[in-house]
């Protein structure tokens, strides 16, 4: 039995739902998180010199990739298994972990996949028109006179980039939730998130960005304030171990936020409506 009316919801009824399934298996959530970003902390505790300044980080640059290919690694096997545990929390009322991981293990290298394929949909065309914008631009500055056209084109570039940057990153929002939910692999995830958000980016914007606005709100309060008080290197390791608690929720809004759109666009209330009516049908008589 579904724990949630399964209906369309805007964007600030998918949060406050996002915040009730969260409240409800609270401490399955923030289990997930911890245990995933525990190697993180764990890094930045022991290499805190090296990962807390700058200048050491330039000349340590092999230890701080490790460290984000390792942060990379943790945060999609806990993204595998937070779309599970909310799927489980928000159709069937309830969050088994050890089948949440089980499914997340098992399809880990589908989720590091398509996160690859995500990024680099999002940040290979900016890189190609940088390439291309730097052989252009000293050629333009060179055939005028005054600098004017050379700025308005570097402005209409930077524009172009910031709308392709937002725009890829919320069509391709439910790649992970289609490898997870599905059972598809990383390319048909792209194509499967695509096709899903088209025509509804603006309720993916407001629904995400509301989710994320809340969290940088909040690691930013804590941030703040460490920095009054603590060093750099120790407000480092406290924002990531503050991450935890907080870090869930933005996997949840994701998550219900795909089934959101299956709703609007396939009927998925109509199928769960007939599946529980399919369930509840008495048997016909021998």
């Amino acid at each position: 039995m579904a724990a949630f009316e399964i209906r369309p919801r805007r964007a600030t009824e998918l949060v406050d739902a996002s915040f009730q399934l969260l409240r409800r298996f609270y401490a399955q959530f923030v289990t997930v998180s911890a245990i995933a970003i525990a190697p993180s902390v764990l890094l930045r505790i022991v290499m805190r010199d090296r990962l807390g300044d700058p200048t050491k980080i330039m000349a340590n640059a092999g230890v701080f990739g490790g460290s984000v290919l390792l942060s990379t690694f943790c945060i999609a096997i806990a993204d595998a298994v937070l779309v599970i545990a909310a799927s489980d929390g928000y159709l069937e009322g309830n969050v088994d972990l050890a089948r949440a991981f089980h499914l997340g293990v098992n399809r880990i290298f589908s989720v590091i996949g398509s996160t690859i394929i995500r990024w680099a949909s999002v940040f290979l065309p900016i890189v190609l028109i940088g390439v291309v914008s730097a052989v252009l631009i000293p050629g333009i500055a060179k055939g005028q006179s005054s600098a004017g056209v050379v700025g308005l084109f570097a402005l209409l570039l930077i524009l172009l980039l910031t709308w392709w940057t937002i725009h890829a990153g919320l069509r391709s929002f439910a790649m992970t939730s289609a490898v997870m939910l599905e059972g598809v692999g990383p390319i048909s995830s792209l194509s499967r998130s695509w096709g899903l958000s088209k025509g509804c980016t603006a309720h993916v914007f407001f629904s995400l960005g509301l989710a994320w606005l809340l969290y940088f709100v909040m690691v930013m309060i804590v941030t703040a304030i460490g920095q009054l008080m603590l060093t750099v290197t120790i407000v480092g390791i406290l924002t990531t171990i503050l991450v935890i608690p907080i870090y869930p929720l933005l996997a949840i809004v994701s998550t219900l936020l795909y089934y959101d759109l299956r709703i609007r666009k396939e009927g998925f209330d109509l199928q769960m409506m007939s599946k529980d009516l399919g369930a509840a049908a008495p048997l016909p008589a021998a």
